[in-house]
């Protein structure tokens, strides 16, 4: 669990939202809803974001993104609800996305390609913060 450990510690010492605590699981839970990891890649990349994905798979940097691609991408139906689940603002939620993305899936993707058994990510993430 070390790996999850420090990718979510990277995530957590982020301090985007100035200091309180994401619930990092209802995010992995949206994330589910969405159709899990692979779907919402998958809408990246369809939505021109190919390159920044594929760095998020490579083993190299990491490009970013910002809230109002994720915005683009997802669209606000999506955005909304995550923002209703963690009780922040459709921007605030659009750049968490921005932030934990990349990262989650560097850490979900060890080969270049997202494990076929993502959900065992969710779930650690999940053991962690109960």
């Amino acid at each position: 669990m070390g790996l999850f450990d420090n990718v979510l510690g990277s995530i957590l010492g982020g301090g985007a939202n100035g200091g309180k605590g994401i619930d990092y699981v209802a995010i992995m839970q949206w994330v589910q809803q969405q159709g899990g990891l692979q779907a919402i890649l998958d809408k990246f990349r369809q939505g021109q974001f190919g390159d920044v994905v594929g760095s998020w798979l490579g083993n190299g940097e990491n490009q970013q993104i910002s809230g109002d691609h994720v915005q683009q991408v997802l669209g606000s139906d999506a955005i909304n609800q995550l923002a209703e689940k963690l009780g922040i603002d459709p921007a605030q939620a659009s750049s968490t996305i921005a932030q934990f993305l990349p990262t989650v899936t560097d850490a979900a993707s060890p080969n270049g390609e997202v494990q076929q058994d993502s959900n065992e990510l969710g779930d650690m993430v999940g053991k962690l913060f109960k």
